[in-house]
C-alpha cells in the first residue's frame, strides 16, 4: 500500500517543476508584438493615409500624404456613420480628434471620412471594429484556471496522500502482531 502511494505522489510530482530562481531552463520564447486594446482603422487614398484610434468616446486621427509620409496639418476632417457626423478639430500637427461616443459600443462601425487639405479633397471609407470592454480573453481565462486546477490538485494529492499514510499507519498498529 506504501509503495503504491509513493508512486503515485512520484507520478504527480514532475507536472509541478518548473523553473525558478531565474535558472536558464533554454530558450527564450519569441518576443511578440505589443498590441493595443483600443480599436483602431486605417485607410488611405492615392493622396492621403488615415489612420484613427478610438480612445474611449474619443476618435484621434493622424493623416499623412500617401506617396512622402508627410503630415497634414490644417486639414478638415468629417467623419460619418449612418445618421452620425463629427467633424475632428486639429489638435497638434497632422493629429485631430472628435467626440466619438456613437463609435464607443460594440460592433462593427462603417466610417465614410471627408478629407479636405488646400485644393485637394478626397472620400475615404474605413471599418471600425469595437469588441467588448471589461472582459478577459478566453485565452487569459484559460491559463489562470489551468494555473489554478494545477495549484488545487497538487493540494489535493498531497492531503490524499497524507490521509493514505495515516490511515495505514492505523491499521498497522491496531493488528496484532504475530510473535515468532
Amino acid at each position: 500500500m506504501i509503495r503504491h502511494l509513493l508512486l503515485a505522489w512520484a507520478l504527480a510530482l514532475p507536472g509541478w517543476a518548473g523553473a525558478h530562481g531565474g535558472e536558464d531552463h533554454g530558450d527564450a520564447p519569441a518576443a511578440s508584438a505589443v498590441v493595443s486594446a483600443a480599436p483602431r482603422f486605417s485607410t488611405q487614398t492615392d493622396q492621403f493615409e488615415l489612420v484613427g484610434v478610438l480612445e474611449g468616446k474619443v476618435l484621434r486621427i493622424y493623416l499623412d500624404r500617401y506617396g512622402s509620409n508627410a503630415p497634414v496639418a490644417k486639414a478638415q476632417i468629417e467623419i460619418e456613420r449612418g445618421a452620425w457626423k463629427a467633424v475632428a478639430t486639429e489638435v497638434a500637427a497632422a493629429v485631430y480628434t472628435l467626440p466619438a461616443e456613437a463609435l464607443s459600443q460594440p460592433g462593427r462601425h462603417a466610417l465614410a471620412i471627408s478629407v479636405q487639405a488646400g485644393d485637394i479633397t478626397d472620400l475615404m471609407d474605413a471599418m471600425l471594429e469595437v469588441g467588448h470592454t471589461g472582459t478577459i480573453g478566453a485565452a487569459t481565462q484559460n491559463g489562470h484556471f489551468l494555473r489554478a486546477w494545477a495549484v488545487w490538485s497538487g493540494a489535493l494529492a498531497l492531503v490524499l496522500t497524507a490521509l493514505g499514510l495515516v490511515v495505514l499507519r492505523r491499521r498497522q498498529t491496531s493488528r496484532p502482531r504475530a510473535h515468532l
